[in-house]
Protein backbone atom coordinates (compact mmCIF):
# COMPACT_ATOMS: atom_id res chain seq x y z
CA UNK A 1 0.00 0.00 0.00
CA UNK A 2 2.68 2.49 0.89
CA UNK A 3 4.69 1.22 -2.05
CA UNK A 4 1.69 2.54 -4.47
CA UNK A 5 1.28 5.56 -2.55
CA UNK A 6 4.57 6.64 -3.22
CA UNK A 7 4.59 5.64 -7.13
CA UNK A 8 1.05 8.31 -7.49
CA UNK A 9 3.02 10.63 -5.51
CA UNK A 10 6.31 10.21 -8.00
CA UNK A 11 3.58 10.58 -10.83
CA UNK A 12 2.33 13.39 -9.85
CA UNK A 13 5.64 14.81 -8.78
CA UNK A 14 6.70 14.01 -12.05
CA UNK A 15 3.74 15.64 -14.14
CA UNK A 16 3.99 18.82 -12.12
CA UNK A 17 7.54 19.29 -13.10
CA UNK A 18 7.04 18.56 -16.59
CA UNK A 19 3.66 20.61 -16.94
CA UNK A 20 6.06 24.06 -17.21
CA UNK A 21 8.92 22.95 -19.00
CA UNK A 22 5.92 21.44 -21.87
CA UNK A 23 4.75 25.04 -21.51
CA UNK A 24 8.17 26.99 -22.13
CA UNK A 25 9.09 24.18 -24.87
CA UNK A 26 5.78 25.54 -26.62
CA UNK A 27 6.93 29.13 -26.22
CA UNK A 28 10.11 28.64 -27.50
CA UNK A 29 8.49 26.68 -30.37
CA UNK A 30 6.86 29.93 -31.26
CA UNK A 31 10.70 31.55 -31.65
CA UNK A 32 12.90 30.11 -33.59
CA UNK A 33 16.38 29.62 -32.12
CA UNK A 34 19.19 31.46 -33.63
CA UNK A 35 22.54 29.85 -33.57
CA UNK A 36 25.88 30.92 -35.17
CA UNK A 37 29.11 29.33 -35.46
CA UNK A 38 32.94 30.49 -35.11
CA UNK A 39 36.26 29.05 -35.86
CA UNK A 40 37.80 29.82 -32.22
CA UNK A 41 40.99 28.16 -33.22
CA UNK A 42 40.77 29.49 -36.88
CA UNK A 43 40.33 33.22 -35.67
CA UNK A 44 43.16 32.90 -33.16
CA UNK A 45 45.68 31.61 -35.91
CA UNK A 46 44.69 34.66 -37.77
CA UNK A 47 45.04 37.06 -35.93
CA UNK A 48 47.81 39.86 -35.53
CA UNK A 49 48.21 38.61 -31.64
CA UNK A 50 47.86 35.04 -32.77
CA UNK A 51 50.59 35.15 -35.49
CA UNK A 52 53.09 36.86 -33.01
CA UNK A 53 52.33 34.23 -30.48
CA UNK A 54 53.04 31.39 -32.53
CA UNK A 55 56.54 32.99 -33.77
CA UNK A 56 57.17 33.45 -29.93
CA UNK A 57 56.73 30.10 -29.76
CA UNK A 58 58.34 28.88 -32.49
CA UNK A 59 61.10 31.27 -31.21
CA UNK A 60 61.53 29.39 -28.28
CA UNK A 61 61.23 26.07 -29.65
CA UNK A 62 64.21 26.94 -32.05
CA UNK A 63 66.42 28.08 -29.08
CA UNK A 64 65.41 25.16 -26.89
CA UNK A 65 66.05 22.94 -29.58
CA UNK A 66 69.67 24.09 -30.75
CA UNK A 67 70.52 24.09 -26.86
CA UNK A 68 69.33 20.15 -26.49
CA UNK A 69 71.22 19.58 -29.48
CA UNK A 70 74.98 21.45 -28.30
CA UNK A 71 73.69 19.50 -24.48
CA UNK A 72 73.06 16.10 -26.58
CA UNK A 73 76.78 16.47 -28.42
CA UNK A 74 78.54 17.03 -24.81
CA UNK A 75 76.38 13.81 -23.81
CA UNK A 76 77.15 11.67 -26.57
CA UNK A 77 81.17 13.05 -26.64
CA UNK A 78 81.38 11.67 -23.22
CA UNK A 79 80.04 8.25 -24.12
CA UNK A 80 82.36 8.34 -26.78
CA UNK A 81 84.97 8.88 -24.90
CA UNK A 82 83.82 5.70 -22.80
CA UNK A 83 83.70 3.94 -25.98
CA UNK A 84 86.99 4.77 -27.35
CA UNK A 85 89.01 4.86 -24.47
CA UNK A 86 87.10 2.37 -22.52
CA UNK A 87 90.16 -0.14 -22.68
CA UNK A 88 92.78 2.22 -21.27
CA UNK A 89 90.83 3.84 -18.51
CA UNK A 90 90.16 2.89 -14.42
CA UNK A 91 86.81 1.48 -13.49
CA UNK A 92 86.77 4.40 -11.85
CA UNK A 93 87.33 6.92 -14.16
CA UNK A 94 84.75 4.29 -16.32
CA UNK A 95 82.34 5.19 -13.32
CA UNK A 96 82.72 8.93 -13.10
CA UNK A 97 82.14 9.34 -16.90
CA UNK A 98 79.01 7.12 -16.71
CA UNK A 99 77.40 9.75 -13.95
CA UNK A 100 78.52 12.50 -16.00
CA UNK A 101 76.66 11.01 -18.99
CA UNK A 102 73.61 9.93 -16.55
CA UNK A 103 73.73 13.70 -15.59
CA UNK A 104 73.78 15.65 -18.46
CA UNK A 105 70.51 13.25 -20.14
CA UNK A 106 68.85 14.33 -16.56
CA UNK A 107 69.97 17.34 -17.39
CA UNK A 108 68.81 17.05 -21.45
CA UNK A 109 65.44 15.82 -19.60
CA UNK A 110 64.90 18.99 -17.14
CA UNK A 111 65.64 21.40 -19.67
CA UNK A 112 62.90 19.86 -22.02
CA UNK A 113 60.29 19.60 -19.17
CA UNK A 114 61.02 23.65 -18.46
CA UNK A 115 60.89 24.73 -22.29
CA UNK A 116 57.87 23.09 -22.59
CA UNK A 117 56.29 23.92 -19.23
CA UNK A 118 57.70 27.69 -20.59
CA UNK A 119 55.79 27.00 -23.84
CA UNK A 120 52.24 26.02 -22.66
CA UNK A 121 52.49 28.68 -20.15
CA UNK A 122 53.30 31.60 -23.19
CA UNK A 123 50.50 29.96 -25.08
CA UNK A 124 47.79 29.69 -22.42
CA UNK A 125 49.05 33.04 -21.58
CA UNK A 126 48.63 34.49 -24.84
CA UNK A 127 45.44 32.28 -25.61
CA UNK A 128 43.90 34.14 -22.94
CA UNK A 129 44.97 37.01 -23.91
CA UNK A 130 43.39 37.21 -27.49
CA UNK A 131 40.21 35.49 -26.06
CA UNK A 132 39.47 38.80 -23.97
CA UNK A 133 39.77 40.75 -27.08
CA UNK A 134 36.92 38.28 -28.83
CA UNK A 135 34.69 38.03 -26.12
CA UNK A 136 33.46 41.58 -26.80
CA UNK A 137 33.06 40.89 -30.52
CA UNK A 138 31.27 37.65 -29.94
CA UNK A 139 29.22 39.62 -27.61
CA UNK A 140 28.58 42.39 -29.82
CA UNK A 141 27.52 39.65 -32.59
CA UNK A 142 25.04 37.89 -30.09
CA UNK A 143 23.64 41.04 -29.70
CA UNK A 144 23.58 42.39 -33.07
CA UNK A 145 22.42 39.39 -34.64
CA UNK A 146 20.06 38.60 -31.90
CA UNK A 147 21.84 34.73 -31.34
CA UNK A 148 20.70 32.41 -28.87
CA UNK A 149 23.79 30.55 -28.94
CA UNK A 150 26.97 30.68 -30.28
CA UNK A 151 28.84 27.60 -31.11
CA UNK A 152 32.98 26.87 -31.06
CA UNK A 153 33.42 25.18 -34.35
CA UNK A 154 35.44 21.87 -32.87
CA UNK A 155 34.78 18.45 -34.30
CA UNK A 156 32.46 16.57 -31.66
CA UNK A 157 30.41 19.99 -30.85
CA UNK A 158 29.22 20.67 -34.61
CA UNK A 159 29.57 18.29 -37.65
CA UNK A 160 28.18 20.29 -40.07
CA UNK A 161 27.81 23.89 -40.70
CA UNK A 162 26.24 26.13 -43.40
CA UNK A 163 27.97 29.57 -44.33
CA UNK A 164 25.26 31.40 -43.37
CA UNK A 165 25.41 30.20 -39.95
CA UNK A 166 29.38 30.99 -39.99
CA UNK A 167 30.33 34.07 -38.52
CA UNK A 168 34.06 33.18 -38.11
CA UNK A 169 35.71 35.73 -41.04
CA UNK A 170 33.08 38.12 -39.15
CA UNK A 171 34.77 38.22 -36.12
CA UNK A 172 38.48 37.99 -37.82
CA UNK A 173 37.51 41.09 -39.28
CA UNK A 174 36.15 42.88 -36.14
CA UNK A 175 39.39 41.47 -34.46
CA UNK A 176 41.85 42.63 -37.21
CA UNK A 177 40.01 46.05 -36.31
CA UNK A 178 40.65 46.06 -33.51
CA UNK A 179 44.24 45.27 -33.11
CA UNK A 180 45.10 47.38 -36.26
CA UNK A 181 43.01 50.29 -33.70
CA UNK A 182 45.04 49.35 -30.44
Amino acid sequence: MLNKAHNRFAWILAIALLLPAGAQLASAQETPIKIAVVDLEFVFASSQAGKALQGKLEKLSNEAKAEIEKMAAEAQAIRKQVGDQGNSLSEERIQQLARQFDDKTQEIRRYQDDKQKEGEKMQNEGIRQIETQVQPILEALRTERSLDLILNNVPGVVVNVGPRIDITQEVIKRLTASQSGS
